[in-house]
């Protein structure tokens, strides 16, 4: 049985014959680089120095080029205007916010011809509280005193001071739940009751009342604390439902005026 092991094949005599030339061609090039005292093998050396001495000349000539160093320097470049470009960008959403401010307090400018009092920021959300208060940046050590009035820049009463601290103060929203309000709408004398974001009043049927028309509290100093958003005059209840909003949004104001 064979153990599957196959010999290669013989070398050819023709190959056998190239290699006793090689080698004979070997041996008689050392034979004659040591009778010529090496001349030879000095030959050859300078027949590859001049091709290593031109591949460390490419290199050095990239080297002082400047390639490389240029290629750092244009991404440091590069990189600093990226930076340049996030300060721009922050120094605009700056300027943009101090536009806006500027804008919310000129709106306030006005109410100071007619009432006294001092314009203060709002330091917390207007929408978020479940209890219906939200916080502004003044307070006793500013002239604000419990009870003062809180306006927005419409002139409509959004609440009032219920406690205050050296600079800052708690206002109770006049359309938190259950909050009650006397005002009048086209002459009718009734009561408005918050809902939160909203108030609600029952007017008689006999009176007409149209979207838009002002609610007029008297003891706020008649000043508006709304107007008619809806009326649900709907004859098989006894009066009719109005609903009374502020004509801006509570979460857009970030300064109101205090007036006592």
């Amino acid at each position: 049985m064979g153990n599957g092991f196959r010999p290669g094949p013989a070398p050819t005599r023709k190959g056998r014959r190239q290699l006793f030339l090689v080698t004979l061609l070997a041996i008689f090039v050392v034979l004659l680089n040591m009778a010529l005292g090496g001349k030879v093998s000095a030959m050859v050396r300078d027949v590859v120095a001049p091709v290593s001495d031109f591949g460390g000349k490419i290199g050095t000539a990239i080297s002082q080029s400047g390639y490389f160093s240029s290629r750092r320097a244009l991404e440091a470049q590069v990189s600093a205007l990226q930076d340049e470009v996030q300060q721009d960008q922050l120094q605009a959403a700056a300027f943009a916010a101090v536009e806006q401010q500027n804008a919310s307090l000129s709106s306030l400018e006005h109410l100071a011809q007619t009432s006294p009092g001092i314009a203060a920021p709002v330091t917390s959300s207007i929408v978020s509280s479940p209890y219906g208060t939200f916080t502004i940046g003044a307070g006793n050590a500013d002239g604000i005193s419990s009870g003062a009035l809180v306006l927005s820049s419409g002139g409509f009463v959004i609440g009032k001071v219920a406690q205050t601290q050296a600079h800052q103060s708690l206002v109770d929203e006049l359309f938190a739940p259950g909050a009650q309000t006397d005002v009048s709408i086209d002459g009718a004398a009734v009561v408005a009751s918050g809902q939160g974001g909203q108030a609600m009043a029952q007017v008689p049927h006999g009176i007409t009342v149209t979207q838009g028309d002002p609610a007029n509290a008297p003891d706020l100093g008649d000043r508006p604390i709304g107007v008619v958003q809806h009326v649900d005059s709907n004859p098989a209840n006894a009066e009719q439902a109005v609903y009374i909003a502020l004509p801006v949004s509570l979460s857009s104001l970030q300064f109101v005026y205090v007036t006592p």
